[in-house]
């Protein structure tokens, strides 16, 4: 499935239009003035469901992993964090409300929150509901 990438996009890379999976050109680099293309990059995405703590991607050898954009909704009063690996919180735990849930993006090659180098993408989730939703990302050997 293809769905629009987040934001305006210039017409030259008005052809990409990809948040699921798809080949970013390196002209959409070029043309919005980023110093880090990403040519040859591909762009993925990951629904999970977790009512614990678990991982939405999966380690990537020799690869980080840089998300660009996460959709999530709780199924009751919870509290979640996202977690680089099995130990390093990659940013606070955040109190979610029954049905609550958030959006958060940045156009690529900018991201949120990314791994470290070898590291899977976990989400930790504390109270009695689940987490459910998407990320985007996609896999770098680039700091």
């Amino acid at each position: 499935m293809t769905r629009r990438l987040f934001g305006s996009l210039p017409a030259a890379a008005a052809g990409i239009g990809l948040l699921g999976a798809g080949k970013v050109a390196a002209q959409l680099s070029a043309s919005r003035g980023y110093s880090t293309p990403l040519q040859d990059k591909t762009l993925k995405s990951a629904s999970f469901s977790l009512s614990s703590t678990g991982t939405v991607v999966g380690a990537v050898s020799g690869k980080r992993i840089k998300v660009y954009a996460v959709k999530l909704v709780a199924s009751a009063a919870i509290s979640v964090n996202f977690r680089d690996g099995a130990s390093s919180s990659l940013e606070g735990a955040m109190a979610l409300a029954a049905n609550g849930g958030f959006v958060e993006f940045v156009n690529p090659p900018n991201f949120l929150f990314a791994s470290s180098v070898g590291n899977s993408l976990d989400l930790v989730v504390s109270g009695g509901g689940t987490a459910a939703g998407r990320i985007s990302y996609w896999d770098d050997d680039n700091a």
